[in-house]
């Protein structure tokens, strides 16, 4: 009789590969099927990554674009959000290593999607830039004015030269006085130590006394004030204020639809 498991003279049968050929599957080796090389470690690298990135840029960020976006000094609520945006990023990584195919062309939609919007917003502001009008303190410069949009608080920032020194304001029509911090006031090169802080003001914190400055000029795009009355207060202020000691030298200022406009 033949023997159906005797080699064959001319060489392994067809039939022989399916049986002699196989390779060890996970489930051999005592393994649940599926499971593989676990991309946790990886993860784990990108979230740090990510924390990191993201607490830099609210540090590196300016204070009024900080303040507009909620953060203001509370670095651990930039933390928490972190975390949480972390979480939902895993969800979206396990949705991507399940079914990469399908993942990519979401993200390509959704890419397509802000990138439209963001076009969007740019035209709709003017501007044609949407880098400049992000930070809202650049103004738009007219050439017989300049504009400056609201930020998400609701309040103007604007960015000025004062004696040739770059200084952030916020404009404050309630403000008699521009009011520069202590810090801004001694980058402009008044003596900080050696003025005499007796005047009273009245503040968002309370009542401080604050110390009278001749500001020799504030150049802000197409304007230029010269000899214009300031105040150094030592305390009291997150940011020096562009108030109406400045904003009454101006021909004129008007806000409409949330933007704010200067005229020399």
């Amino acid at each position: 009789m033949n023997d159906p498991d005797r080699p064959s003279p001319w060489g392994p049968r067809p039939n022989d590969k399916k049986k002699t050929d196989r390779r060890p599957r996970p489930s051999d080796e005592g393994e649940p099927p599926g499971t593989g090389r676990s991309g946790f470690p990886i993860f784990l690298i990108a979230v740090i990554a990510f924390l990191f990135i993201l607490i830099l840029s609210a540090w590196l960020m300016p204070d009024h674009m900080r303040d507009g976006f909620g953060m203001g000094g509370n670095m651990s609520g930039v933390f928490y959000d972190g975390l949480l945006l972390a979480f939902v990023g895993a969800g979206l990584w396990a949705h991507v290593s399940s079914s990469p195919g399908v993942a990519l062309r979401n993200l390509a939609t959704w890419v397509i999607i802000f990138g439209i919007l963001a076009l969007g917003y740019s035209i709709w502001t003017g501007s044609g830039r949407l880098g400049g009008e992000l930070d809202v303190a650049r103004g738009i410069d007219e050439g017989d004015s300049i504009s400056f949009r609201a930020d998400m608080s609701g309040h103007f920032f604007v960015r000025a030269e004062v004696n040739g020194v770059p200084v952030l304001f916020m404009v404050d029509t309630g403000a008699t006085d521009v009011a520069l911090t202590r810090a801004d006031a001694a980058d402009i090169g008044f003596p900080v130590d050696r003025l005499s802080y007796t005047m009273p003001y009245r503040t968002a914190n309370g009542v401080a006394y604050g110390a009278r400055v001749k500001l020799s000029t504030i150049e802000l795009g197409p304007i230029m004030g010269k000899n214009i009355a300031g105040s150094v207060l030592p305390e009291g202020l997150e940011h020096s204020l562009l108030g109406m000691s400045f904003l009454n030298s101006l021909a004129g200022y008007k806000v409409v639809g949330g933007v704010l406009t200067l005229y020399p």
